[in-house]
Parts: C-alpha cells; structure tokens; sequence
C-alpha cells in the first residue's frame, strides 16, 4: 500500500517539475518572441544618414574622408546591416556632368573603423577629381529591406567640371583599371580621359525607344582584339554592377547585371533580376546576400531596369575581366510613357 502511495506522489511530483519545465520554456519563448518583434522593428525603422566631412570644405584634387552617421527613428546608431554583394555598405559617387564614377565601400580601406561601425559610424576616403557638385548614393541591406539614401556635396578648387555632353553611341571602346586586390577600386573614374591600363570593345542592345514606366531589357557584348571574351568573372558578387543617374542629378538607382541563361533559371531572372539571389547565414556578420553568378561568363551581360520619369540618363557599368576592372558606360534617352 504504502508503495503505491509513493508511487502516486512520484508521478504527481514528475507531473509538477513538467508543467514547470513548461511554463518557463513558454514564458523564454514569450520573451523571446517580443524581443524579437522590438528588434523586427528596429530593423524595418527608417534609416538617418549624415555626412562629416574631413576637411569640412572638401578642395579638389585632395584626399577627403567621409563619414555616415546612421540613425534610427529614435535617435539610436543603426547598426543592424548585412552584407550584401560582398560588403556591408555601398557609396557611389558621381559627378554633376556625369562623366566622373567612383564605388567605394569601408572595407576597402585599411584603416577600417570596426568600433566605430557599431555606433553606426562607416568610413570611406575618396579623391574629387574636378570641382563642381557632386551626388553621393548610400546603399545598405538589412534582413527586411534594401534601402538607399542619396545626397549631394559641393567640391571648391580651380578647375571646373565641363557641361554635361550628351553621347548616344551605341558601341565604343571603353578601359580597363587594375584593381586593388579583393575586387576594390577606390580611385574616381573618368568616363572620357582614356587613362586605364587596358583596352575593350563594347557594343550596347537598347530598345529603339525606352519609355518611362515600362521595363527594359539592355544587353552588352564584350570583346578584345575582335575576340568575345567568355571568361569574365563576377565582380562584387555580381555580374555586373550598374549606377543609374539622370541630368536631374535626383538619386541613383544601384542595380545589377544578369548572365543571360537558358531553362527555368533565365525565365525567372527575366522576370526579376535579382532571382537567383539568397541570403546565407554566417558566423561573423549573421547573413550574407550571395548570388548564383557562374565562376566565367560572357561575352554578353543583360540589365533589366526600369525608368522612373522621362529624361536623359547615363548608364554606368562595372565588371571584371582577370585583373582589370571595366567601366562601360552609355547614355540613353527615356521617352512620356503613352
């Protein structure tokens, strides 16, 4: 008798200690799952950008640096940012006249801040070749959005930059730069100076007529000394990289370039240019946008944008071929829609 009393009590007692287990692993999970709605909510909560200067007055022709500040609605560091396309933060730089690129990121520079990024602080060093005004387009990714903010900054010196020119070609020869090593370039690019270290050919497919609002489909083919080149590689985890801008000098649209394929993968890329994209979770920076572009490709890269307002834009490319970092650049014209 008495042993079944206690086996009674035993169970009672096992049944107590579970209900317990569970209460508090419910209540772990209640707090848990409102943690991460607060964090949710940092991270989908609007993006401050301010630019700092060193010097303030930025002279051409002279080293300058420049550092992001970014906050949250609250006032508090934004910090919660993946890296995507191999970085954690892109700036693209262009000119007033629209002949000058630059695509820098923070680490591509040695003296690298980390403590300072987790106060929301990111820095990158660039050279303004020319006086003049210039827009400066900020892109970040965080686990629930893509976010861009773009500003413009005014350069002193002597030299001038000319007026925009306006170039329609459809097939040029453009130049090679070697890069620094890891896919980095730091330095400004000259659309029309003719100073890299190698030389291409490249021929640019564009609708006869691009209307505002509708998407368009551009391809590039590559060649060198009458030859396709079939073997460039992805650059910044992308094909091919491209910066958007307009005469209007009013944002930057940062976008990527397609390996036209066949199968259900081109289908899908057809319809959106970043299928093929995931995110990768890894150990040091939580996730990661990774691509699925082949290790060699070519001799014909595809953008598939699409055009806000009518106007004229200038259409800067980048991607790589061995060593040397390639700038095709073309300009188009985009018509009213009907």
């Amino acid at each position: 008798m008495q042993s079944r009393i206690s086996k009674f009590f035993n169970f009672r007692f096992t049944i107590a200690i579970v209900v317990t287990t569970l209460f508090f692993i419910n209540l772990g999970y209640a707090e848990q799952h409102e943690k991460h709605d607060i964090h949710k909510a940092h991270k989908t909560a609007a993006l401050n950008v301010m630019l700092h200067t060193e010097p303030q007055k930025i002279q051409a022709g002279e080293p300058a640096t420049l550092m992001f500040h970014l906050t949250d609605v609250k006032g508090e560091p934004f910090t919660d940012l993946m890296v995507h396309h191999d970085r954690i933060l892109h700036v693209l730089i262009v000119s007033e006249n629209l002949q000058t690129i630059g695509h820098i990121h923070p680490e591509d520079f040695e003296s690298r801040d980390m403590m300072a990024e987790l106060e929301g602080a990111y820095t990158v060093h660039f050279t303004f070749p020319i006086a003049g005004r210039y827009i400066l387009a900020l892109d970040v990714m965080t686990a629930d959005a893509e976010i861009s903010k773009y500003m413009h900054v005014d350069v002193a010196g002597n030299k001038k930059m000319a007026d925009v020119s306006q170039d329609f070609r459809r097939e040029k020869s453009i130049f090679g730069y070697t890069e620094e090593g890891g896919d980095r370039f730091t330095k400004p690019v000259s659309i029309i100076d003719g100073k890299g270290t190698s030389k291409y050919h490249v021929k640019m497919n564009a609708p006869e007529k691009i209307k505002a609002g509708e998407m368009v489909h551009i391809t590039y083919h590559f060649s060198r000394d009458d030859k396709p080149i079939t073997d460039l590689v992805p650059f910044l985890d992308a094909p091919m990289h491209f910066a958007i801008v307009s005469t209007r000098l009013d944002g930057i649209l940062h976008t990527h370039g397609t390996v036209p394929m066949n199968g259900n993968m081109g289908k899908m890329m057809k319809k959106d240019p970043h299928a093929g994209h995931k995110m990768k979770k890894t150990p040091t920076t939580g996730h990661q946008h990774q691509g699925t572009t082949p290790d060699k490709f070519g001799p014909t890269v595809m953008l598939m944008t699409t055009f806000a307002k009518p106007g004229v834009y200038q259409i800067f490319g980048q991607l790589k071929h061995a060593d040397q970092i390639l700038f095709p650049t073309f300009m188009v014209k985009v018509e009213e829609s009907d």
